[in-house]
């Protein structure tokens, strides 16, 4: 029986289960995902920020609010916009050299200019000659409506922001949204704060410093602004306090979609390596035996370029109808596509993966490939169309085609390199094709001694030349020499047991008929009425039957030789043949006593001949009762192995088995090499005929004295 496999990753439950959780674990970390694919920068920002220091509020506020005032305070109002009070043409002049003409064009152009906080900012040109026409009144409404844009937008979002604090002065002018007496120390008690002034002078409540005081605001530079402009900025303890608090629970809940995604993904790894570890593994298999299923076969690369197309396009319409859930938050449908990729995204990987390490466990998986195939494939044929075009011209067209090719490669080197470097060459491929012939010759010298030696009659002196036709004529010698050898040795062994057979029968039948000779003469002479007369008469029925044995037995072998036997195939119950038998035999078997062990199951459906099976089974007990250890058990057992049911008979020899296995299913053999029994010496030799007829085997095999013999019988 084979050893079985006790890995609990071998176990068909345990692969349905990894296989069954994995899609499930995959659709949870798939709607965890699908919730943080709505983050934008500033929400993974929130997730890795300390959140116990006011840094990251600093960063997050204050640039954008120094931007809002600065755009609140240089636009003013409504009025000063439309009035354009932000906005200046500028005149400057343009030369271009005309190189046709060769002389130097001047042509004037007005620069519409947007003057704020950063500076100068163009907002179009247009020739001198057009100041008064509609573009120009169009560029300047474009300009008001950008500004006015600007002036709203930047105004709202600081109304917006609760617990803010601002004042922005040059001295004359200012913007503010707390009370007169606001001064710098009311700003620099709150717990972040930013006072810029003029010189790039500048405090601010963040800790780490930093070369730039903020993001998204001007350096303080007079010659940009061309005033003494100050800037104060703060944020209350309520508002720090609510923005970090709506900040930390944030916070919490991308921890726990992380902790849904990263959780799953670990288990998931850990059941992938569990499928990996048991694929092409089967619970009772050989050990190291890789079994594969319907689902292998395909191609490893074409069948990954079909899974690659079909999970893009899987990915593409889930993610499609994602996107529409997820714009009017349709939850129900979100996890239903969640576990629908899962499912028809995880299963195919899956499949493939796991062929993939079955391919990889078995060895050489690139062999399972299309391209390796078509490689090889082309390969072998342009190596085979090369091989035989070679093997089948002559000799002496081979010289040609060496020279030909020698002489070419001489010309092509003469005419590539210089005199002395090509002569080198030239000389270097002659010793080259010298050498080759020599060898070639020495081989075909091999070859002709071989051939010599085996038309001499000497079969066991193999030719050792390998590769070329050479090769494969010294091959086909040696395979002639050794199927010489064979047919020798097995006519020697016919030869041996022709001699024996006809030694055996002269023996064995002699012998009987002697006998009733013997006895007849004796039963003849004295008379029937003598004393003696009951006991010839009973060793002549016993001498008559022995001959009738022997003559029914040497029947048997002769057409189990030449076989011609009727075989009736049927479906039959093997453990109950096994039972009837002993039950036809039962007093043979109580006055042999041995001590029988049935090992058999409830059922064992065998395709047999009844009768033929019959006869077999009774000349292995006729020999299990001739032959066994007086008071020994003997063994019946029955066991499944595939799709074949196997039939031990094992018992204990009385005498020695010196004897191969081989050769007590000869003709005439027995066990015991004085021929001191009753048998023909011909039963085993019959069971082994009658099984090979109904398409089984027979088996024996000797260990010390113990004598078992195998029937094999296909289910």
């Amino acid at each position: 029986m084979a050893t079985k496999l006790k890995g609990w990753t071998a176990l068909r439950p345990v692969k349905i289960c990894c296989v069954i959780i994995i899609p499930l674990l995959l659709s949870v970390s798939l709607y965890s995902v699908t919730g943080l694919t709505k983050l934008d920068s500033a929400g993974i920002d929130t997730l890795l920020t300390n959140l116990d220091k006011n840094d990251y509020f600093y960063d997050k506020h204050v640039p954008n609010v120094v931007s809002w005032v600065q755009e609140v305070y240089w636009l003013q109002n409504e009025e000063h916009i439309r009035d354009k009070g932000c906005l200046e043409w500028r005149i400057r002049e343009t030369t271009t050299y005309d190189y046709v003409k060769e002389k130097t064009d001047i042509e004037w152009y007005y620069d519409l200019k947007w003057i704020n906080a950063n500076g100068e900012r163009d907002m179009g040109s247009i020739p001198a000659k057009d100041i008064g026409s509609i573009q120009a009144t169009q560029m300047v409404e474009d300009a008001i409506r950008q500004q006015l844009s600007r002036f709203h937008y930047a105004k709202n979002r600081l109304d917006e922001l609760q617990g803010l604090y601002f004042i922005i002065t040059d001295g004359d002018r200012q913007a503010r949204n707390v009370s007169l007496d606001a001064d710098a120390e009311f700003f620099l008690s709150q717990p972040v704060y930013f006072v810029g002034k003029p010189g790039n002078i500048y405090e601010r409540s963040r800790t780490r410093d930093t070369q730039q005081p903020y993001s998204n605001s001007y350096y303080y530079d007079e010659s940009l602004s061309g005033d003494n402009l100050s800037i104060y900025i703060a944020f209350s303890s309520d508002a720090v306090d609510r923005q970090n608090y709506a900040w930390r629970v944030s916070q919490r809940q991308l921890e726990t979609q992380l902790a849904f995604i990263l959780a799953p993904g670990i288990i998931m790894l850990a059941l992938f390596i569990i499928l990996v570890a048991g694929a092409g593994r089967k619970y009772g298999g050989e050990p190291g035996e890789i079994y594969f299923m319907p689902i292998d076969k395909p191609w490893l690369d074409l069948s990954l370029c079909v899974l690659a197309v079909y999970e893009v396009l899987l990915c593409y319409v889930i993610y499609e109808a994602m996107s529409v859930s997820w714009r009017y938050e349709n939850i129900p449908w979100i996890i239903a596509l969640c576990a629908i990729q899962s499912v028809f995204f995880a299963l195919p990987l899956l499949g493939w993966a796991l062929s993939f390490a079955k391919r990889c466990k078995a060895g050489k998986w690139w062999r399972h490939t299309l391209i390796y195939t078509l490689v090889f494939v082309v390969f072998n044929k342009l190596r085979r169309l090369v091989k035989s075009l070679w093997a089948g011209a002559s000799l002496t067209i081979r010289a040609v085609l060496v020279g030909c090719a020698l002489f070419a490669g001489i010309a092509v080197c003469s005419n590539m390199y210089p005199e002395g470097f090509a002569l080198i060459i030239g000389f270097a491929l002659a010793l080259l094709a010298v050498f080759g012939m020599l060898r070639y010759a020495r081989k075909l010298y091999i070859v002709q001694q071989g051939a010599k030696v085996a038309s001499a009659g000497r079969y066991d002196t193999p030719i050792s030349v390998t590769g070329g036709e050479l090769g494969s004529i010294a091959d086909s010698i040696n395979s002639i020499s050794d199927g010489i050898n064979a047919a020798v040795t097995e006519r020697l062994k016919s030869e041996r047991l022709k001699t024996e057979l006809i030694t055996n029968i002269s023996h064995d039948i002699r012998t009987p008929i002697t006998s009733l000779i013997t006895y007849s003469d004796l039963l003849k002479s004295e008379g029937l009425d003598s004393e003696r007369a009951p006991e010839y008469l009973e060793i002549l029925i016993q001498k008559s039957a022995r001959l009738k044995t022997l003559t029914d037995d040497l029947f048997e072998a002769s057409k189990a030789a030449s076989g011609n036997i009727e075989v009736h195939m049927e479906n039959l119950d093997l453990a109950d043949l096994v039972k009837q038998v002993l039950g036809e035999l039962d007093e043979r078997v109580r006055g042999s006593g041995l001590d029988f062990r049935l090992n058999l199951p409830e059922h064992a459906q065998v395709r047999a001949d009844g009768k033929l099976l019959w006869r077999v089974m009774e000349n292995l007990l006729s020999n299990v009762f001739k032959y066994s250890l007086k008071g020994s058990r003997v063994y019946i057992d029955i066991a499944e192995q595939d799709d074949w049911y196997r039939l031990d008979i094992k018992n204990i020899s009385e005498r020695p088995l010196n004897v191969d296995p081989s050769e007590l299913t000869e003709r005439f053999k027995r066990g015991d090499d004085a021929r001191a029994g009753d048998g023909s010496g011909l039963g085993l030799s019959i069971a082994q005929s009658f099984m090979q007829s109904q398409g089984g085997r027979f088996a024996l095999s000797i260990d010390g004295d113990l004598f078992k013999a195998s029937l094999y019988l296909p289910g």
